[in-house]
């Protein structure tokens, strides 16, 4: 029994070099390749038999179906092995050949994808020999090749982008900051945010509107080596900043006025009363100064007294 198992075992083995070196011959260095790992897989392991006209690599042990389950390949009808540009639907015009060129891609991405062995890893290079050697037009050439581009321009991506640390909170705080100033200066207006920490209570942004009109030039007057205005001073721009000082007040006012006022045992927060408190005294007064400002408004020249 011993004797008959080696024997089937060297004539498998005579049967396998034949076969490749028959392929070898008629250049389909493809199909040699994928015999050689089947061949190795069973001599691995010889109690499990792969599937008929099964591929299977060495290393990971993926097994691949036939290459003819592929659409557009067949197998030989004489010499062995595979012709890899075949029963290709015949196209009407340049743009239906690109288009039958980038699916039929598709399908072979996808199969390469499920069984990525050694064998499938070098079934690109027949196919592109093939396509020119049984004259597949320049559609079908560029939409399978821009296809394949595609993908593997996603997985160079992957492969050598680099891997940037963890951003700090408050660099990722001040950056985003910088983008919300820009956008809120894109609008045209003149506008101020508030942002709030997560669970903190208040609205997580706060966006509101600053009454305030820039001075285009300046009108202040140059002064003379005495330190005086030689033609007065104009005050307005103070006017408008204590107007954008009173509506903030006035919105962090409003964020204060929403926020929770009891601890969660249900005692009240005094020191949050306190902050309130002193934030309404600031908007009185802030409201008193503005309407005291007034006077500021306008185009006005203030000169100052002139000691005799």
């Amino acid at each position: 029994m011993t004797a008959n198992a080696h024997a089937k075992e060297e004539a498998a083995s005579t049967h396998v070099l034949a076969q490749l070196a028959s392929l070898l011959r008629s250049g389909d260095v493809q199909a040699a390749l994928a015999l050689t790992e089947t061949a190795s897989t069973n001599s691995a392991k010889p109690n499990v038999a792969a599937p008929e006209g099964a591929e299977a690599d060495a290393v990971r042990r993926i097994v691949s179906p036939p290459l003819d389950s592929l659409s557009f390949i067949e197998r030989r009808q004489s010499g062995g092995g595979f012709n890899y540009w075949a029963n290709v639907p015949v196209a009407s015009s340049y743009a239906d050949e690109c288009e039958i060129g980038g699916r039929l891609a598709e399908e072979f991405l996808t199969f390469i994808g499920k069984y990525h062995n050694n064998g499938n890893g070098a079934l690109l290079g027949p196919i592109v020999i093939d396509m020119d050697k049984n004259g597949a037009g320049p559609g079908y050439k560029i939409g399978f090749m821009n296809t394949i581009s595609k993908y593997a321009m996603g997985a160079a991506y992957l492969l050598h982008a680099e891997n940037h640390a963890p951003e700090h909170p408050w660099t990722k705080c001040r950056r985003l900051g910088r983008e919300l100033a820009q956008a809120l200066e894109s609008t045209g207006e003149q506008q101020f945010a508030y942002i709030a920490p997560k669970g903190s209570g208040t609205p997580t942004l706060l966006i509101g509107h600053l009454d305030y009109h820039p001075s285009t030039e300046t009108l202040n007057a140059t002064p003379d080596i005495r330190g005086t205005p030689e033609e007065g001073q104009d005050f307005s721009e103070l006017f408008y900043e204590l107007i954008n000082l009173a509506e903030l007040a006035e919105a962090t006012l409003d964020i204060l006025r929403e926020m929770d006022y009891t601890h969660g045992d249900g005692s009240r927060n005094a020191e949050l009363d306190r902050v309130a408190a002193l934030q309404r005294v600031l908007c009185t007064n802030l409201g008193r100064l503005r309407e005291s400002a007034e006077v500021l408004d306008g185009p006005k020249r203030w000169v100052a007294a002139m000691g005799v």
